[in-house]
């Protein structure tokens, strides 16, 4: 009688040991979700949320501003440089021109004073001579 009991408790042991073993598919899903989890808190995944992307579009709007306004910077510079340039040429073309004209002015008053020692010496009137 006791050999029949034992022989029970012995199969039904055997019987939640062998339930317990097999895992049931709700008891497999909560442990992956729990290795999940843990991965997860490990290493946590980088996504870029919608303003990170947003900041790194202004930042690269901002580079590109700031990239732009240098090279007009510089070309202001070159236009500048090149503007100083071409008005010192003006200036040392007017110089030239109004010595020039100096000269022009001395060469005819020069030729007027001979026309009318010319005109003197030959007793003709100097009223032509202009």
């Amino acid at each position: 009688m006791f050999d029949g009991l034992k022989k029970d408790q012995n199969a039904e042991s055997n019987k939640k040991l062998s339930t317990s073993n097999v895992e049931k598919p709700s008891q497999k899903n909560e442990e992956l979700q729990t290795t999940d989890q843990a991965q997860k808190l490990q290493r946590p995944q980088i996504t870029k949320s919608p303003e990170a992307e947003d900041n790194l579009n202004l930042l690269a709007s901002l580079q590109k501003i700031k990239s732009e306004e240098k090279e007009l910077q510089e070309q202001r510079q070159r236009l500048q440089t090149k503007e100083k340039s071409l008005q010192g040429k003006v200036v040392e073309e007017i110089e030239k021109k109004r010595a020039d004209l100096d000269d022009l002015k001395s060469e005819i008053s020069d030729i007027q004073g001979r026309c009318k020692e010319l005109s003197q010496a030959l007793g003709v009137s100097t009223t032509d001579i202009s």
